[in-house]
């Protein structure tokens, strides 16, 4: 089947969920990559939340754009049915597009890498890009990348606990002409979030959940050269600040260096909406750190 005509103007696909930003310029999209300094980013990954829209994900890119004009910039669109139902094989084959197209290479220097990735369906999706990578280039390789953003992700990993507010984000994605009343509906997602968790749990299979978070605090899949940014509010009602911290300290303890920046008054993935000069000015600033520590190495 041939890819589906671009959701939204100013992006084409390269499959029906990974779509690139448009480069304009009068010589042609290499012109402008060209013009790209020693120590911008070349390449910018932004994982969407669970169904965002690519309307409402775009606006990273966008952000992201205004920072870095010169970086070729890739944003993926997750949607939540495929994060809890798919095997990682089927995870790691949506996302070898990325792996083929931007990083065909093994582990190529010339390549300054943004991770930025939105809530736990994200996290499941940029850990499948990690998979992708080693599956093209051989076990001894990791995906280069420089900075990992984590906006609202990830939290805890405990199903029992978490289960309700998981089925109330993806209740949330449902569409508005279901005719049943939202609690029930949630109630309808957590059971088959307990159906799916369990019968992965019965065969052998990891859940996607705690597979992303493991794949994440593993040198042998995530470069710990990586600067690893968290972004979080203690208002977020999806992931609670307290399991973030301690994911955080998590990976700070497997050698990952780690930035927390709080955010006031923010809801999930709300950060950027919210406080826009702080989002993008610590982006800024952790990019900068992540250069003079790779400058050192």
């Amino acid at each position: 089947m041939g890819i589906k005509a671009p959701i939204f103007p100013g992006y084409t696909p390269i499959s029906s969920r990974i779509f690139i930003r448009n480069e304009k310029a009068a010589s042609g999209p290499e012109t402008i990559r060209g013009g790209t300094t020693g120590t911008d980013p070349s390449t910018i990954l932004v994982y969407g939340w669970g169904d965002g829209s690519p309307k409402h994900v775009s606006k990273y890119s966008e952000g992201y754009h205004a920072l870095f004009p010169s970086a070729r910039i890739v944003v993926i669109i997750n949607p939540i049915f495929a994060a809890t139902t798919q095997t990682l094989p089927k995870r790691t084959e949506s996302m070898r597009p990325i792996i083929d197209t931007f990083f065909p290479n093994k582990d190529d220097a010339s390549e300054r890498v943004i991770m930025h990735i939105m809530s736990n369906t994200g996290g499941i999706f940029a850990a499948a890009t990690l998979n992708a990578y080693r599956e093209r280039h051989g076990p001894d390789a990791t995906m280069p990348h420089h900075l990992c953003v984590s906006d609202s992700t990830p939290g805890s990993l405990n199903f029992v606990s978490e289960v309700w507010r998981w089925s109330r984000a993806m209740a949330m994605g449902v569409p508005k002409w279901f005719p049943l009343p939202f609690k029930f509906t949630q109630a309808l997602c957590a059971a088959f979030l307990c159906l799916v968790n369990y019968l992965a749990i019965a065969v052998g299979i990891e859940p996607s959940g705690p597979h992303s978070a493991r794949i994440f605090t593993e040198h042998a899949f995530a470069t710990p050269k990586a600067l690893r940014l968290f972004c979080y509010s203690k208002e977020d009602d999806l992931i609670y600040w307290e399991d973030l911290e301690e994911q955080a300290a998590t990976a700070r303890s497997k050698g990952y260096t780690t930035v927390l920046e709080e955010f006031k008054g923010s809801p999930h993935v709300g950060h950027m909406r919210m406080h826009p000069e702080q989002y993008w000015g610590t982006i800024l600033r952790c990019w900068k750190q992540a250069m003079k520590a790779d400058n050192k190495a």
